[in-house]
């Protein structure tokens, strides 16, 4: 279902699809499961995800401007900082630490709303909308 090559391709396919963000989430949420045992994600942010996708499907719908990585689903690596979220960075010396601010890559690809919906056992990877 999801084979973009890059992100224009993929925002041709989102104009239309009213609800393609909600698509694209529910599309990784079932391989995060359908692969649970790799125990790649230390935490997924599944609810967050799936509400953040459809405030991103009203405003495209609505008509409102874009931006250049709207809708693209990523997963952060547990060293990078997201508000109200766990940052262990593998250790266990912040083991129930919850990040306090936002990491300035997570205010420049999610526009200071924390758009990422997966946090990974690899450490934290930027995830394109392809596998």
């Amino acid at each position: 279902m999801f084979t973009f090559t890059n992100i224009a391709s993929y925002h041709s396919w989102l104009a239309n699809n009213p609800d393609g963000c909600q698509a694209a989430v529910r599309h990784y949420l079932e391989q995060i499961s359908r692969h649970e045992g790799l125990n790649a994600f230390l935490e997924v942010y599944g609810e967050e995800a799936l509400a953040r996708s459809g405030e991103l499907d009203a405003k495209r719908t609505a008509g409102q401007a874009i931006g250049r990585l709207h809708g693209v689903v990523i997963s952060l690596k547990d060293v990078i900082a997201y508000r109200g979220h766990k940052l262990t960075a593998a250790s266990k010396i912040l083991t129930g630490f919850t990040a306090i601010y936002n990491a300035t890559v997570v205010e420049k690809t999610a526009g200071g709303r924390g758009d990422n919906h997966r946090q990974d056992q690899l450490r934290r990877i930027c995830d394109g909308v392809h596998q």
